[in-house]
């Protein structure tokens, strides 16, 4: 009598109650009355039921008159009225039943296809386009709906929901209601742990396979993986429940009730003071990159669902996956780690693995330098000697398409005989902080003309310094030429005119950050 009690507790009119308990009865025994049960714990847990209808539990199958009622469009050239029901339907992505209950795999239009509505980026795709309409059921209702029991002999129509040919079993209700949860036996009883959520945020694994082997294709981590990649997760997966951050009573994005910061809080004060944390990049962004793929690829590194590998490999070397392209790899430990390519290059598409590897090891250590990373972006600017004023470098660091450092400074100064005179170098070669470069002097060219200098006459060498981001040296010695022409050789100490632009080095030790908290 537990259960009853629950529903009972604000109902204390017998003839009321006596309604009440047949209307509960019928709807543990078919579909149609029970469509009202998680309504009816809304009477004593208004809140938490709030919460949950926001949480995309209940939309996970919709019979069409309620589809309609929310802004999901149709495959082309189809009305409501020819939709039994959506699967999904809500921020994510929506298929369609036909009236005979098979999955619609061609649209009306003269190509065909592009059935599958993706929410992400309001696109439609294709969803088993190789075949007719018609001859794909539904048979996904382990985790779109509560109380599915498959059909063995779907011929037998009396056990397909509706009685429909295309749908392989029946179920209590659409989407995840109360009840899936919250068990029959004791509706205020829930089994919280990871394993009950991974009942659903696990798809198939290899036949006797661990449970944190995590299956991938074309290049990404299969949807639905959320279980296993947790199991791999390292030290998430061995001591934290999938509830521990999630909670489907909780109104917020993805039902999160605890972030990054409220177990990492050293890590997050660490990080704060980066530049990545001035452009809004979160942890998640790192940590829970788009590493799987439910509906389409969204970038050439990012798929549409997000990871719950959070430990990433630095090696640039590393991949990600088995050979065969078919799971992702596992240490000896049985973890996964996402590559850089997820992690970092997501973004950062057009950096080298090598370039991220620099800047990704070691990345929330506080005490990382300049020197551990070499010559950087992060340099570029004006830098000058105090003690010569109207004298001055314009430097320019970065890294070429082929991940190799590129650095072109150019050096406005005076001639031997106290004219104004440019010099301009390229880098020839670096080890470290250090910079070699060749100079050369611009000559021939003209005021107006567009063209500008119409050559560069080699000048001399000379070697950038750089024990910090604002201090740095820059010698360099003429040749015999420049020489016969008055050059002499010359040492300078270099600071910046000002801070700058970005963190140097980028994305670590944003002085300019820290000195605004």
């Amino acid at each position: 009598m537990k259960t009853m009690n629950l529903f009972f507790r604000s109902r204390r009119a017998a003839g009321f109650a006596a309604i009440v308990l047949g209307a509960v009865l019928l709807a543990f025994s078919g579909p149609v009355v029970a469509q009202t049960i998680s309504d009816d714990c809304q009477e004593c847990h208004d809140a938490q039921y709030q919460a949950w209808k926001v949480s995309g539990h209940p939309y996970k199958l919709m019979k069409a008159d309620i589809a309609q009622n929310r802004p999901i469009p149709l495959p082309e050239g189809y009305a409501w009225d020819e939709i039994s029901y959506v699967i999904g339907g809500y921020k994510w992505k929506s298929r369609y039943m036909d009236l005979d209950g098979y999955i619609i795999t061609q649209d009306k239009s003269a190509e065909g296809g592009k059935t599958q509505y993706n929410m992400l980026t309001g696109e439609w795709v294709d969803y088993n386009a190789d075949k007719e309409n018609g001859v794909k059921p539904y048979d996904c209702g382990r985790c779109h709906t509560t109380n599915w029991v498959a059909n063995e002999n779907p011929e037998d129509l009396t056990g397909n929901q509706d009685m429909l040919p295309g749908i392989h079993g029946t179920f209590d209700q659409g989407g995840i209601q109360c009840i899936q949860c919250h068990t029959h036996a004791d509706i205020g009883n829930i089994d919280n742990s990871a394993e009950a959520c991974g009942a659903c945020h696990y798809r198939t694994a290899a036949p006797g396979a661990e449970e944190n082997v995590i299956p991938a294709s074309n290049g990404f981590v299969r949807h639905h993986e959320q279980y296993n990649e947790f199991l791999a997760s390292g030290a998430h997966g061995a001591a934290l429940e999938c509830v521990s951050c999630h909670d489907p009573h909780y109104k917020s994005e993805f039902s999160i009730t605890t972030t990054c910061e409220d177990c990492h809080g050293e890590i997050a004060a660490d990080y704060a003071m980066t530049s990545m944390y001035d452009y809004n990049v979160e942890c998640i962004d790192c940590h829970m990159p788009l590493a799987a793929k439910s509906g389409q690829q969204t970038g050439p590194n990012e798929g549409d669902v997000q990871s719950h590998i959070f430990r990433i490999n630095t090696d640039p070397t590393a991949d990600m996956f088995t050979p065969e392209g078919d799971f992702v790899q596992l240490d000896d430990n049985g973890n996964a780690a996402l590559s850089l390519r997820f992690a970092c290059q997501a973004c950062h598409e057009t950096a080298s693995l090598d370039e991220l590897a620099l800047y990704a090891k070691g990345f929330h250590n506080p005490e990382k330098t300049l020197a551990d990373i070499g010559l950087d972006p992060g340099l570029t600017g004006t830098w000058w000697n105090s003690a010569k004023d109207g004298e001055g470098f314009l430097l320019e660091v970065a890294y070429a398409a082929d991940g190799s450092i590129f650095l072109y400074a150019s050096f406005y100064t005076y001639g031997p005989d106290g004219e104004q005179t440019w010099l301009v170098a390229a880098l020839e070669s670096s080890a470290g902080t250090t910079a070699n470069v060749r100079v050369y002097i611009p000559v021939g060219g003209t005021w107006g003309d567009p063209s500008g200098a119409e050559t560069g006459t080699e000048w001399g060498i000379g070697t950038f310094t750089f024990p910090t981001c604002s201090t740095a040296t820059f010698s360099f010695t003429p040749n015999q030429a420049m020489v016969d022409m008055g050059f002499s050789a010359l040492s300078y100490d270099l600071t910046r005119i000002l801070e700058p632009g970005i963190a140097c080095p980028t994305f670590v030790n944003n002085e300019m950050a820290a000195a605004m908290k």
